[in-house]
């Protein structure tokens, strides 16, 4: 038997925090793309399941096209059979009560629901209480939650469901399907029962970077084999550049195109300028980024270096620059503060264009 893994695709996520209007749209319908090219390559593949371990959706009021798109979806691969358990996000979805809801899709309540499903039996909850949980040990269970591990008595956060291990041992768990968390993550939970976290499909934010996909699952004789596979149209990178000693704009430029070097040009790039730089050198990370712009699909600059200040340098300065500098140094602002404004003044000195 072959079972498909993922959770947390986020249909209808806004996608604005770093893309423009039209590149979110475009973005929006890549996602919904890759879910489709999964299911296609699941029904292909001969695999017999899909279980979606929570947010298939980023809220409960998605559009009504992207809700008829997956029912069709579902709906044109009969031989798939879709286990939906919804997550924090999505968890007041019309799909359980969807007036057209497909034959093989099944959902899921806040009480423990199970199928038998061929060799495999597959429960869920979207409110577990882990201390209801009865399963038969000798089935081959598989089990779909959604929320945040923790190994100890963290505090919960609001709107979060916690997961911990140590209340799932000995269960009779021999598969721990997981959402929440946007990584592929696994973990044994006790000697039977592995955890695993597929990630999300698509990464949407530069929080969510690295290869993204889902985990193909071969049950055979009551053994285990488990693969994750990268799926995701695009990846998002966060690099850092260290811009220490650079001399000057065209070297800073230089050093930035070597550290996004290898990396494809459909995919989203963060580069964030690190180290300490001379207050005598400036930098323009808006044209960083509009030169990284022209590689990438999308790119952004994040300037978190620091000025080089050694207020000896200018101790015997008997230019406007210098004397502006010993005050600001003599001054009872933080150090982020000083640097902040030095930087301004600076530009200011030379004619650049001037912003905090």
């Amino acid at each position: 038997m072959k079972l498909i893994h993922c959770a947390d695709l986020h249909l209808d996520s806004p996608m604005e925090a770093n893309l423009s209007a039209e590149k979110a749209r475009e973005r929006k319908g890549e996602i919904l793309s890759t879910f489709a090219k999964m299911v296609r390559l699941a029904a292909d593949g001969g695999v017999d399941a899909i279980l979606i371990a929570g947010d298939l959706f980023d809220s409960d009021h998605i559009t009504k096209k992207t809700e008829k798109y997956v029912l069709d979806l579902i709906a044109a691969h009969p031989t798939l059979c879709f286990f939906y358990l919804s997550g924090n996000h999505d968890r007041g979805n019309t799909l359980r009560s969807a007036s057209d809801k497909p034959a093989n899709l099944y959902t899921f309540s806040d009480a423990w629901q199970s199928y038998t499903f061929g060799e495999v039996v597959i429960t869920g909850s979207e409110r577990p209480d882990v201390e209801t949980l009865s399963l038969d040990p000798d089935a081959f269970n598989v089990v779909l939650m959604h929320g945040q591990e923790r190994a100890g008595a963290g505090k919960s956060v609001p709107g979060e469901d916690l997961i911990r291990f140590g209340k799932l041992k000995n269960k009779g768990i021999d598969y721990l399907a997981l959402g929440h968390l946007h990584e592929y993550r696994t973990a044994k939970v006790d000697n039977r029962c592995t955890a695993c976290y597929s990630g999300c499909l698509e990464g949407r934010g530069f929080d969510e970077c690295g290869q993204k996909g889902y985990v193909l699952l071969e049950i055979e004789a009551g053994k285990l084999s488990q693969r994750f596979v990268p799926i995701a149209r695009r990846t998002l990178h966060t690099v850092a550049c260290d811009v220490t000693d650079f001399a000057s704009q065209f070297e800073l430029e230089e050093r930035v195109l070597a550290a996004v070097e290898g990396i494809a040009a459909s995919d989203l790039v963060k580069v964030e300028l690190i180290g300490a730089c001379s207050a005598e050198v400036s930098k323009d990370p808006g044209r960083l980024a509009a030169l990284l712009g022209e590689r990438f699909y999308f790119a952004k600059v994040a300037d978190k270096s620091r000025l080089l200040i050694r207020p000896e340098d200018y101790a015997h300065d008997v230019s406007l620059k210098g004397e502006f500098i010993r005050r600001v140094m003599a001054s009872k602002l933080k150090d982020e503060e000083k640097e902040r404004v030095i930087a301004c003044g600076l530009r200011a000195l030379t004619g650049e264009e001037v912003g905090l």
